[in-house]
């Protein structure tokens, strides 16, 4: 008799540790598989809604898909101010709509600038900066990157 219960005993044990890794490869694939798709839908880039959700009063712009942040008072950039010259050379755009709307938040629509206000950018090929001039500001614009 007790030799039959020790034999239950192993079989139910042996059920426990066959079940526990196929229960951790199905987590580790449904977490794997819930991170990825995170970034699916918009390309993997910053969204209006990543930047509203965490801060509601963020100075951002849409352009050619890619969220731009207000950064020109930002003490870091303060720098780099100076590496960055301001020129209307380079017209890329003009914002279409203003709005705090995520719904609404489409391509050229910002959260602080005016409908009109046109946009520039830093060189004929760098898109990674926008320039805008605001109420006789110069305002720079940098493009929000999803961290890694």
């Amino acid at each position: 008799m007790e030799y039959l219960l020790e034999e239950i005993a192993m079989e139910k044990r042996e059920e426990v540790i066959i079940n526990k890794p196929v229960k951790a490869v199905l987590f580790a694939t449904l977490t794997l598989f819930l991170l990825a798709s995170c970034g699916v839908a918009d390309g993997g880039r910053v969204t209006a809604r990543d930047v509203l959700k965490q801060d509601k009063d963020a100075d951002i712009l849409k352009y050619n898909g890619r969220i731009f942040s207000n950064v020109t008072s930002l003490e870091w950039f303060e720098d780099d101010k100076q590496n960055v010259p301001f020129s209307k050379d380079h017209y890329v755009a003009e914002v279409k709509n203003q709005t705090k709307s995520i719904r609404r938040f489409s391509d050229l629509s910002a959260t602080k600038l005016p409908k009109g206000t046109k946009v520039y950018s830093a060189a004929k090929n760098e898109e990674g900066i926008l320039l805008v001039e605001y109420e006789g500001e110069e305002l720079y614009y940098m493009e929000l990157l999803e961290g890694g």
